[in-house]
């Protein structure tokens, strides 16, 4: 879907700023909210800036609101979980020292990473966890 904004004028008009517009290609974005109300946007425009090390991501178009049981996501976190294999203590324990936080944590981490170390060091030491 064509987002209607001149992304050759947008550019121009921020010229000599630090801000990079990319328009994305999506078919189907989803925000899922905690309350399990869901946000659907088909055939959306989708603008990515950045500016200042930030993403931003701007959607426009129709959407369809729907509500999801949130025990059912609950349920699907816990099967994608329970499918992950448990973090070795070593890595749990690299993890823990390079994040400077609790073996507790660092294992929270590397769990909702899926085991990816550099993703879990990083989502800790952005406080995101």
């Amino acid at each position: 879907m064509s987002s209607g904004l001149n992304m050759r004028k947008l550019r121009k008009a921020f010229r000599g700023m630090d801000i990079n517009f990319n328009e994305l290609s999506a078919s189907e974005v989803i925000i899922r909210l905690e309350s399990g109300e869901e946000y659907l946007f088909r055939n959306p425009s989708v603008i990515k800036t950045k500016f200042s090390g930030q993403e931003i991501f701007q959607i426009t178009g129709s959407y369809e609101v729907r509500t999801t049981h949130v025990e059912e996501i609950k349920d699907e976190e816990r099967e994608r979980i329970e499918q992950i294999p448990a973090p070795s203590d070593e890595d749990v324990k690299l993890v823990a020292s390079q994040a400077k936080v609790s073996e507790e944590k660092a294992r929270e981490a590397l769990i909702k990473t899926g085991g990816d170390l550099a993703e879990a060091i990083s989502l800790l030491m952005e406080g995101e966890l």
